[in-house]
């Protein structure tokens, strides 16, 4: 269940007053049949609303299912990725479009899936036990608060994982930090600055490196970009 929208909340006044002045106009001309005084006409409205009112106010609203966007809708620039980049929710992407388009500079494909471990787990096991047999070769993790994405995914594929954790409103993205690195020994997640999206990019560019020598050679033109700014 969720509360209503304050679009929702604003339409169910309109209806309220509309009803209102039909119920209004309907205890008028009956009070004027049957002589009613007006105190006793106004007292028939309000009650009359009362009970239309109660209902409809006091009806909880069943929330959409949180729906993950499909990594195939995501793919950019390639059908063959090599970066999977992952996302606990849409409101991480203002952050990671730094990470894609870093990744895109330097000519790495990659595929961006938003899916919650909290919300979807299920979502996210599938997406990260096939990430190997689809040919990707490194994992970008995002999440905030109780930020245990990076973990999971890590739990569910042999790929080399990194975490970038998340600012928060509440701690400042200390808690998103503490969360990805706190590995238990065995499954290591590597991990990036508080929103160091950037960094996450070109780590996974220079680990392709290791095999890949355009990718490589990609890194240190931006090590030489940088040198010379």
């Amino acid at each position: 269940m969720t509360r209503r929208s304050a679009q929702e909340w604003a339409g169910l006044v309109v209806a309220f007053v509309v009803a209102g002045i039909f119920v209004a106009f309907g205890a008028a001309v009956l009070g004027s049949f049957v002589g009613l005084p007006v105190p006793a006409i106004v007292l028939l409205v309000v009650l009359a609303l009362a009970v239309l009112a109660y209902p409809i106010f006091r009806t909880p609203v069943a929330s959409a299912p949180v729906e993950a966007v499909p990594a195939t809708e995501r793919t950019v620039m390639s059908d063959a990725p090599l970066v999977g980049i992952v996302m606990g929710s849409q409101s991480d992407m203002a952050v990671m479009e730094e990470c894609s388009r870093t990744l895109e500079s330097m000519g790495v494909p990659y595929e961006l899936l938003v899916a919650s471990a909290h919300r979807q787990p299920a979502v996210v096991h599938e997406w990260a036990s096939g990430l190997a047999d689809r040919g990707v070769k490194v994992v970008i993790a995002a999440a905030g608060k109780a930020a245990h994405l990076g973990g999971v995914v890590a739990a569910c594929t042999p790929l080399p994982v990194i975490a970038v954790p998340m600012k928060t409103s509440d701690l400042g993205g200390l808690d998103s930090l503490l969360s990805m690195v706190q590995m238990p020994s065995g499954v290591p997640v590597a991990c990036v600055a508080i929103n160091g999206a950037r960094n996450a990019a070109i780590l996974a560019a220079q680990i392709l490196g290791t095999s890949m020598p355009e990718y490589r050679a990609a890194v240190e033109r931006l090590k030489s970009d940088m040198a010379g700014s």
